[in-house]
């Protein structure tokens, strides 16, 4: 089981629903994870298969 932290500490944040459980994520962390400022291999697999899932809905 993870760590329970205060979600004020992590605003603007995102909600992802992954297959294995519903990661709160900061906005910041995902920006860092894009510019390549911090390795994707900080989330996990199915949070990145999440992301790229509705990625593609929102874009088609």
């Amino acid at each position: 089981m993870g760590d329970v932290v205060s979600l004020e500490d992590m605003r603007p944040h995102v909600v992802v629903n992954a297959a294995d459980a519903a990661h709160v994520i900061p906005v910041a962390l995902l920006e860092d994870v894009a510019k390549g400022l911090k390795p994707s291999a900080i989330l996990t697999e199915p949070v990145i298969q999440r992301i790229i899932e509705e990625w593609l809905e929102f874009t088609s």
